[in-house]
């Protein structure tokens, strides 16, 4: 074996040699940096004594079994951790080799704590990468649902109407069934503008978003389409009066009044409404026709008033 010595304190494993008894024979230098005894004092000295970490009943039986049998074994530094003194990690393997009529196990001690720091370090890296594709996720969504959002009054825009419309119209034709636009303006609204002010005006808009998204359906959607005109989708109408209801509770709502600069103002607003199939076959063939049956409704609101 005294040939082999040299070798063997020079290679960047720890190597550790034991006799039938378990007692070391021979410490390579690399493994006796991890252990706090010298060559002389670790000499025929029994395994347990110097790497107590080794003194229980499952690695004494794989010890046994590669000495009686000769079977190679491996002790994973995942499951078997810090079997030497302090915190490094070792994978070990066990296999048996004679010297003479002598029966020895060899033990070598691969280092894989850098490995485990490595490994340590990639899942933080994994962990911190999940957080940033959660967060950029969570912003992707957020700038979609901006896109789809009146900035204003915080009620869906004209593109997102289309989008469900576009939906809504489809399934209607499929079915049968009848589809509603309904097309609201705020009268007036010129004059809140030019007498209370743009920021009176705005208040006003963000007032009628309140007041539609109070009065319709489970399944209606309200919009801005622009300016001072709001639309009021509804789907799976049973029959094209049942709009009325939902018209009714607009003029009926006691928020309707609002306060603009001390004085309480009365936001008025103009009604048209179409249907599929009856008014036409295209989301804008629809709003169309419901913006005419407002500018209808208007105009009989101004002869009254005269």
């Amino acid at each position: 074996m005294n040939k082999w010595m040299s070798v063997f304190n020079n290679l960047d494993i720890g190597i550790l040699i034991l006799d039938e008894e378990f007692k070391i024979v021979y410490a390579n230098q690399y493994l006796l940096g991890f252990i706090p005894f010298s060559r002389e004092e670790v000499h025929e000295q029994p395994l347990y004594k110097v790497l107590p970490r080794f003194h229980n009943a499952y690695i004494e039986k794989v010890l046994l079994n590669c000495l009686e049998n000769g079977s190679k074994m491996f002790l994973s530094a995942a499951l078997h951790k810090t079997m030497l003194h302090g915190d490094h990690s070792f994978n070990i393997k066990i296999s048996r080799f004679e010297e003479g009529s002598s029966q020895l196990l060899l033990l070598e001690f691969i280092d894989v704590t850098s490995q485990f720091i490595q490994i340590a370090r990639l899942r933080n890296y994994v962990i911190e990468l999940s957080k940033v594709n959660k967060e950029l996720k969570e912003k992707k969504e957020f700038i979609e649902n901006m896109a789809y959002y009146d900035c204003l009054t915080g009620i869906h825009n004209r593109t997102f109407f289309y989008k469900l419309a576009e939906k809504y119209l489809e399934s209607a034709k499929r079915s049968g069934g009848i589809l509603g636009i309904m097309f609201i303006d705020v009268d007036k609204f010129k004059a809140i503008n030019d007498t209370y002010g743009h920021e009176a005006g705005d208040q006003a808009l963000i007032q009628v978003a309140r007041i539609l998204t109070q009065v319709i359906r489970k399944n209606d959607t309200v919009a801005r389409y622009g300016g001072d005109e709001f639309l009021i989708l509804l789907p799976h109408l049973l029959a094209g009066h049942n709009y009325e209801i939902i018209a009714s509770r607009i003029r009926s709502h006691p928020d309707r009044f609002i306060t603009l600069a001390g004085k309480e103002v009365e936001i008025s607003l103009s009604i048209g409404v179409s249907f599929y199939p009856m008014d036409g076959d295209s989301v804008d063939q629809l709003i169309a026709k419901a913006d005419q049956a407002m500018y209808a409704a208007k105009s009989k609101i101004k002869a009254a008033s005269r």
